[in-house]
């Protein structure tokens, strides 16, 4: 969550999506799908492949920003990203989180209903 809140302040807000839990309770900001930049997360744009991959290169490496699922779960612990997806998950089904969600969608002016969901 740290990463994303520096990726945030640095200005790549509008580069992430919301990846929505299935009960509504929390959600998690990750770099966006190509196409899918400011929405929730949907599957069908999952083909397009990560906003930040430029010729197969992470622009985000290097700089503080790449989020810990992407550097830990998806490149040093290759199988492992659905049960290290979990696992990060925790951090973001929190107050932190859910603030960090809702300076999101504020500070991007979207999704207000979201802010209001979460705030429950």
């Amino acid at each position: 969550m740290a990463e994303a809140t520096r990726a945030l302040e640095a200005g790549y807000g509008n580069r992430m999506m919301l990846e929505v839990a299935p009960k509504l309770d929390f959600g998690v900001l990750s770099p966006a799908f190509k196409g899918c930049e400011l929405r929730f997360a949907l599957q069908e744009y999952a083909a397009n492949g990560c906003t930040f991959l430029i010729n197969n290169r992470c622009e985000l490496y290097g700089t503080g920003y790449q989020p810990l699922e992407c550097r830990y779960c998806h490149h040093d612990r290759v199988g492992e990203g659905t049960r290290c997806h979990a696992a990060i998950e925790l951090d973001w089904k929190t107050a932190l989180g859910r603030a960090l969600v809702i300076r999101w969608s504020k500070q991007l002016g979207i999704a207000p209903k979201l802010v209001d969901a979460l705030r429950k």
